[in-house]
């Protein structure tokens, strides 16, 4: 099998694998994913069964294109049930735990250093509450909250997300090249990660669920939520088999290159990766940073207040309370996964790329402003999008 083989499915030239026991694209797994246990419920076949299955017509008859799963050898007892995945879950887990155990008691974490190069310590959602409170510098109640986080993120954000570009992504590839422009999938997706980073903070932070009025929540969202979206594009990145979503070999290319030009797009793919290469490894820091960073009083560089809803003095104090305790919830979890000087090195990386950040999204504004109606309309909708 190579990257070249052709989907067995609809014949397309990019396959992601060998999927359910069969090489397929990405989309038709996704489609045997969804129907192969379910088939029956699926309409009839309006030409008896005979519908050709291809890239351009994948989408036209999905009983015909199940049928053409099953005939080139997809396996439906491959599919995981519910159960299924909550107990392989668990099984993934317990492995973790076993290799935390043996991180923390045998003689190489004693030390942190082994055959030259520095351990660290492995983490998951269980066995953050093994570990010894007086040998980390965090609490049993931060390890909870590190564990809440990862998995509001996870059920909030990147799944929502995923599923979001999974659909688009379905769709755009059963349309011909030239037809593949069709900017509302754009809207739709955009409205999705907006959407569910903003659920991913109602669940995560309570200040902002219960200490702020309508207003000073909505002047959050407005003010940084979309400077944040290339740390959700970093999540991506890494279910993406280190692909940024908006890849040229991804049919939503053309819509994204479209919005902000192919400039705008190799700077934000360099960002992607580089914040990837930095603390792609480690799935904790990129949550606990996005909370930090929504919790600053504006990263909008183009933001007037003199126009625009400004929060009391009041409010702003308590959200740089509720900043403060993030802050120090990830400078303990650094100084516990590599030590004070590293965790320093790393925190001052973080902030540089910020920065980078910053100006990045100003100039991805400016783009906005200057290019057709359609991107200034994103633009307008990034700087409006609220709560509601």
């Amino acid at each position: 099998m190579s990257a070249s083989d052709p989907c067995r499915v609809c014949g397309f030239d990019k396959n992601t694998g060998r999927n359910f026991g069969v090489i397929t694209c990405s989309t038709c797994k996704a489609f045997f994913r969804r129907n192969g246990r379910t088939g029956s419920a699926l309409p009839p076949c309006r030409f008896g069964g005979h519908c050709p299955v291809n890239e351009r017509t994948r989408r036209q008859c999905p009983t015909c294109r199940l049928a053409k799963c099953f005939a080139v050898g997809m396996q439906k007892d491959l599919i995981r049930t519910d159960e299924e995945r909550a107990a392989r879950l668990q099984l993934v887990k317990a492995n973790r735990l076993q290799r935390q155990e043996k991180l923390l008691t045998g003689p190489a974490s004693v030390s942190g250093e082994k055959h030259g190069r520095r351990v660290l310590h492995d983490l998951s959602a269980l066995n953050l509450l093994s570990v010894d409170k007086f040998s980390s510098p965090l609490s049993s109640n931060d390890w909870i909250q590190i564990t809440n986080v990862r998995s509001a993120y996870e059920h909030f954000c990147l799944q929502p997300i995923l599923q979001a570009e999974e659909q688009r992504e379905e769709y755009l590839s059963g349309q011909p090249i030239k037809c593949r422009l069709k900017e509302h999938t754009f809207i739709s997706v955009l409205t999705v990660r907006l959407s569910s980073i903003v659920a991913y903070f109602r669940a995560t932070i309570p200040a902002f669920s219960m200490d702020m009025n309508s207003n000073d929540r909505a002047w959050l969202v407005r003010t940084n939520v979309h400077y944040l979206l290339l740390f959700s594009s970093s999540d991506l990145f890494n279910s993406n088999d280190n692909l940024v979503h908006f890849d040229p070999k991804f049919a939503c290319h053309a819509v994204y290159a479209h919005v902000y030009g192919q400039d705008i797009l190799a700077r934000a793919e360099q960002l992607i990766r580089k914040l990837h290469q930095l603390i792609g490894h480690d799935p904790a820091i990129s949550k606990l940073i996005q909370i930090i960073l929504f919790l600053s009083p504006c990263l909008v560089t183009n933001y007037n207040s003199d126009f625009y809803y400004q929060p009391s003095e009041k409010t702003i104090y308590h959200i740089n309370q509720a900043q403060e305790q993030y802050i120090h919830l990830l400078w303990s979890y650094l100084v516990y996964r590599y030590g004070e000087f590293e965790g320093q090195k790393l925190l001052i990386s973080l902030i540089g790329q910020v920065m980078e950040h910053q100006n990045f999204g100003a100039d991805a504004d400016r783009i906005l402003l200057e290019r057709q109606p359609f991107a200034n309309l994103v633009y307008t909708m990034l700087m409006t999008f609220s709560l509601n």
